[in-house]
């Protein structure tokens, strides 16, 4: 199949298992965007493992794989991603600017001696791999697939993505906190807890889908808040501010079982419903494809 989305992990923060996670998964974030000709990979969480056995299997010139931000759960499946092992992979990462150090130096110290028994040296003795800046402003473009960048409100710098074709435009959003500090009502957002988000309220306005974290409830929200993440309430903030017609929620708390993101899936929609908007709302699960056009 071509022309598709594919969520290999849907998990924030650190990745889970057991029974009561079965439906939605434990996998940290990975997306698989096929379009064409072209295959880009957005974050290399543990999702990438079977993402990695996969290409194995296909033929692939070239992988292109934007890692949004540097903390562990986006970044902690890359020495464990089957093709930087093989000779015949070209592999260009894509990551934000770096302050102080070249991003290379980061992916070296997680393939550092202490942590795990092959070097990054060494896996570059074998596949071909290239790093790259991306930079806001600066789209990069393979065949018909453009992504663009803008930086997301969280710790560390930390991109938001825009994938678009000929016939869709897609965001990808999993560490953003809509709406810092904010606890109060949605018709009545003050102008200055909003204006910080002008800018990408504008960026993801022509987005004919919306992948965006909804990690706490309202109430987990109220202890957590200045910690990069949205909760559902602030989040349906956004989507009624870029009138998207579509959200995908993605990055799930660790702490949130299978029934808890259920519950929070209903409360989303009703808090939709409340508010006029006719977005549709779906909590993504491991596995989720969706076709594009």
């Amino acid at each position: 199949m071509h022309n598709f989305i594919k969520f290999w992990g849907t998990r924030g923060s650190c990745s889970v298992s057991g029974h009561e996670y079965v439906h939605f998964g434990g996998n940290t974030p990975c997306l698989e965007i096929n379009y064409h000709n072209s295959r880009v990979i957005i974050d290399a969480g543990t999702g990438i493992h079977m993402l990695g056995k996969q290409l194995l299997h296909e033929t692939v010139d070239e992988i292109h794989l934007f890692i949004g931000h540097t903390h562990w759960d986006h970044l902690i499946g890359f020495p464990f991603f089957a093709p930087i092992y093989h000779s015949d992979a070209q592999i260009h990462i894509w990551t934000p600017p770096s302050p102080g150090r070249p991003c290379k130096d980061l992916f070296d110290d997680l393939l550092s001696p202490e942590f795990f028994p092959v070097r990054l040296s060494q896996i570059q003795g074998q596949a071909r791999i290239d790093f790259h800046t991306a930079h806001p402003n600066m789209p990069v473009t393979f065949g018909d697939l453009k992504i663009e960048f803008h930086l997301a409100c969280h710790p560390s710098t930390t991109y938001c993505f825009k994938i678009t074709t000929p016939h869709q435009t897609i965001g990808y959003v999993t560490d953003n906190e809509m709406l810092q500090h904010y606890h109060g009502p949605l018709d009545n957002v003050p102008p200055d807890i909003l204006e910080p988000h002008v800018s990408l309220i504008q960026f993801l306005s022509d987005c004919d889908l919306l992948v965006h974290e909804a990690q706490y409830t309202p109430e987990e929200y109220v202890k957590r808040a200045g910690w990069g993440h949205s909760s559902y309430r602030n989040a349906v903030a956004l989507l009624l501010q870029t009138k998207t017609p579509q959200w995908i929620v993605t990055h799930h708390d660790p702490d949130h079982s299978d029934k808890d993101l259920h519950k929070m899936h209903l409360a989303t929609k009703e808090l939709l419903k409340e508010t006029g908007s006719p977005c549709t709302v779906e909590w993504a699960h491991d596995g989720l494809v969706l076709k594009l056009k």
